[in-house]
């Protein structure tokens, strides 16, 4: 039985669109929802939603650019809270561990499959330079010029560790059970974000690699 519909403000009614439509991406992946599913599990009209968003193109990149933008707020309290996670290897970790969860994966894979970020303007919530900004001021706090690493290694660093976190996201539980391990025990991920930090935290404070 779908929810009782309810008045609802502008922005509450756009708040909760955006929240369902996270929870089902995030059960179903984005191939599995669309605009009517989100509105019957909002409990409002398909055509409302289709007022806010227009497409379920457009509803997916706003979903992933509150995520983006949630992501890179997480990346700013750590940094604030521990001034030596930009230049140590707790940077690489918490960059690590705030890409590497499954579900924003598949949601940020399924963007890029499907051209979310076609003609996206410089400012975009969905360009990855904001993401490499906050970290590049992380930095600087700690590590003006010249003493700092640059914003070219900065980026190699945010690449490199969106590409390892990416990919261990999406194919660890195969490679793990094809190497014999059990890819539920937690030490195996331990393992392999110590061993990926440790490295680009080492390129990050100049070692070539």
């Amino acid at each position: 039985m779908p929810p009782t519909r309810r008045r609802r403000t502008p922005d509450q009614a756009r708040a909760e669109i955006l929240d369902a439509a996270t929870e089902l991406i995030a059960r179903h992946g984005p191939d599995g929802v669309g605009l009517r599913r989100v509105a019957e599990a909002v409990g409002v009209t398909h055509g409302l939603v289709t007022h806010y968003f227009g497409t379920y193109r457009a509803l997916v990149r706003a979903v992933l650019e509150r995520e983006n933008e949630r992501k890179r707020e997480l990346v700013r309290e750590r940094m604030r809270a521990d001034d030596s996670v930009p230049y140590a290897a707790g940077m690489t970790e918490v960059l690590f561990e705030i890409l590497a969860d499954e579900r924003y994966v598949r949601l940020w894979t399924w963007s890029q499959l499907h051209g979310l970020d076609d003609g996206a303007a410089p400012d975009s919530p969905t360009n990855l330079s904001r993401l490499v900004d906050v970290i590049e001021e992380g930095v600087r706090s700690v590590l003006p010029p010249p003493e700092g690493p640059d914003r070219a290694r900065i980026e190699q660093v945010v690449l490199l560790a969106m590409s390892g976190a990416y990919g261990y996201a999406l194919g660890r539980r195969y490679w793990l059970a094809d190497l014999g391990h059990d890819p539920e025990r937690p030490e195996h991920d331990a393992a392999y974000r110590t061993t990926l930090s440790t490295v680009l935290a080492a390129y990050l404070g100049g070692l070539p690699l």
